[in-house]
């Protein structure tokens, strides 16, 4: 019989986990699929059996390869088993009596292989792979070490400033695909990186949760805050876990095998010769894990460093404990100057940095970054709902030279100034949300004509009032991000610290499975009457008419015997079965309800 006829007969006999596990790595398929017909014509098809293809590793491909030529197999091997399964069990081969074959459409697509640039069969069983280049030698490691851990660092660091910089002003996201041009600037700024990097960071932190998109703004998650809490070691831990996750089993696998092996076009060269078919797609797929990789450190010059070597062998803790080793030792104490300028002696802990940014500015960032202390940091920090005792009792705890007279007076400063604008809700008005107060008129004046609030619409009701259709919070960072004396206040006019808003905890998009789905629709059409047995018969003869093959077709006789009849098909029309009869040489017609079955020659 033909291999579609066979493939439905086989997929007809399959429970629907079995069935659901086979159309899975086959998706997609053509669109409108009815019965099991339908189904083993699509998995046949040139392009489908062509997608199945691709996906195949050298080694695979060559026992297929074997088997679309009629060479042997050892099935005795556990590897070649193995193989001869996952073959099996993509609809590309099946065990027929006489051992396993290849189905006609899939020898048919490994024969048009070398006309499209593609490996032969021949190719696909005899060429070896590229000569594996040496692996690292001990001083090249401790070198590539060096530079890795540098890597990490910093981009630990941009991470933190990309953070930074997304609660400060959200970014936005074309309706296109892709960051605004002055946002990723802004960003690639922010993180002293360059523009191309700001993608792959977004990807990389949308991947680990630290990152989401409210619409169409980005935004930092409360994920993002516990990450900015951890150890620098904890912080690459899981940035490196999320890279790890993210790549394929496949290019995870090749990657284990060249942990002591340069990657780049060495890497490229290897897989282009292991998965054939799969061409630019999954080189630009790889392309963007190492590069991704040299940010984090995971590679130096495209030589895995011992963390990425931990990592692609034994996992995140065991990476995380080799870098934790190679990082540089972090500082807990600082230099505060009387020009009101922080100074780190080295690598800030990361509980002391994110601390120190709530009172201060980064002036510039690395292994011994510089802040600064300004107005406008502590009037933000006193809004998160610092004291100038609290201030104080930090900033004598870290520093190693006391707090300088200049800073004292500032932060004095600082609480006086604090709250001289005042925000809340206005009331049940809906049309004016919220209402901007002050004691000073002079400074509600120049708010009423500051041309960069335009937006916010403000309406001026007195000489010390201002309401605006916009919520309290809104309003309060517009003022705050302008460097306004600025505080929110409640219902009862009780100052009360406003956080930026973080993207909203969504829960996981349930995903469509379209095999299951299949399966369901597969079962319930076969319910109908016209999936019936005899449904299923002429489904059979009308394929074997279509592909002009011979069949043997059992007859019940009207004394209750059978006999086999060798056919070929040339109709199937008003209940009988018409065709040749090669051992008789005659023309035959069968009423449908007498046949028994049907079965290849």
């Amino acid at each position: 019989m033909t291999s579609t006829l066979t493939l439905a007969s086989r997929l007809a006999a399959l429970d629907d986990v079995e069935l659901a596990a086979l159309i899975a790595p086959r998706l997609p398929l053509k669109p409108r699929i009815d019965d099991f017909f339908d189904l083993a014509e699509a998995l046949l098809e040139p392009p489908a059996v062509q997608h199945a293809l691709t996906a195949l590793d050298r080694p695979t491909l060559a026992v297929l390869a074997a088997l679309s030529t009629g060479r042997p197999v050892d099935e005795d091997d556990d590897e070649t088993a193995a193989r001869l399964q996952l073959l099996a069990d993509r609809a590309l081969i099946e065990r027929t009596e006489a051992g396993w074959v290849a189905y006609d459409p899939v020898r048919e697509r490994l024969a048009a292989w070398p006309h499209e640039g593609l490996p032969s069969t021949d190719a696909l069983i005899t060429e070896t792979p590229p000569a594996a280049l040496a692996a690292v030698s001990d001083s090249e490691r401790a070198r590539v070490d060096q530079l890795a851990a540098e890597r990490a660092f910093e981009a630990v660091s941009a991470f933190a400033e990309l953070f930074g910089e997304l609660d400060r002003e959200p970014a936005r996201e074309l309706q296109k695909g892709g960051l605004s041009l002055p946002d990723g600037r802004r960003l690639a700024a922010a993180m002293a990186a360059p523009g191309d990097v700001v993608p792959t960071a977004m990807w990389l932190a949308e991947r680990a949760g630290l990152v989401a998109r409210d619409g169409s703004l980005w935004l930092t998650t409360d994920a993002a805050e516990e990450w900015l809490s951890g150890s620098t070691a904890a912080r690459w831990r899981g940035l490196a876990e999320t890279w790890l996750n993210a790549l394929p089993p496949s290019i995870r696998e090749l990657l284990r095998t060249r942990t002591h092996s340069p990657w780049g076009p060495a890497l490229h060269e290897t897989l282009a010769w292991f998965y054939p078919a799969s061409g630019e797609p999954l080189l630009k797929q790889v392309e963007r894990f190492e590069a991704s990789g040299e940010m984090l450190g995971i590679t130096a010059g495209y030589l895995p460093g011992s963390a990425g070597t931990a990592l692609l062998e034994e996992g995140p803790a065991a990476a995380s404990d080799r870098m934790a080793a190679l990082l540089p030792a972090e500082v807990d104490k600082v230099y505060l100057q009387h020009d009101l300028t922080v100074v780190s002696p080295g690598p800030l802990a990361p509980s002391v940095d994110a601390h120190l940014r709530r009172v201060a500015e980064v002036e510039s960032r690395a292994l011994a970054s510089t802040y600064r202390v300004t107005a406008a940091s502590l009037e933000r920090a006193i809004a998160a709902g610092e004291s100038a005792q609290s201030i104080r009792r930090f900033l004598t705890a870290v520093s190693l030279t006391g707090i300088p007279q200049p800073l004292d007076y500032l932060i004095d400063e600082a609480v006086k100034r604090y709250g001289l604008v005042r925000v809340r809700k206005n009331g049940s008005d809906e049309r004016m949300r919220s209402r901007v107060h002050s004691v000073d008129p002079d400074l509600i004046g120049a708010l009423a004509v500051d041309q960069s609030f335009g937006a916010l619409g403000f309406v001026r009701t007195g000489p010390n009032e201002l309401v605006s259709r916009f919520d309290r919070d809104v309003v309060y960072w517009a003022l705050a991000d302008a460097r306004y004396p600025v505080a929110a206040e409640d219902e009862h006019g009780q100052i009360v610290g406003v956080k930026k808003r973080h993207a909203p905890a969504t829960d996981a998009v349930p995903t469509v499975d379209r095999a299951a789905q299949l399966v369901a629709h597969l079962r319930e059409a076969a319910s109908d009457a016209s999936q019936s047995p005899e449904a299923w018969l002429s489904r059979q003869l009308e394929t074997a008419v279509k592909a002009r093959v011979p069949l043997v077709v059992t007859v019940g006789m009207p004394d209750g015997s059978e006999l086999d009849f060798l056919l070929e098909p040339t109709g199937v029309g008003g209940g009988r079965l018409r065709g040749r009869d090669r051992k008789a040489d005659i023309e035959r017609t069968l009423p449908l309800k007498s046949i028994k079955g049907v079965r290849s020659p």
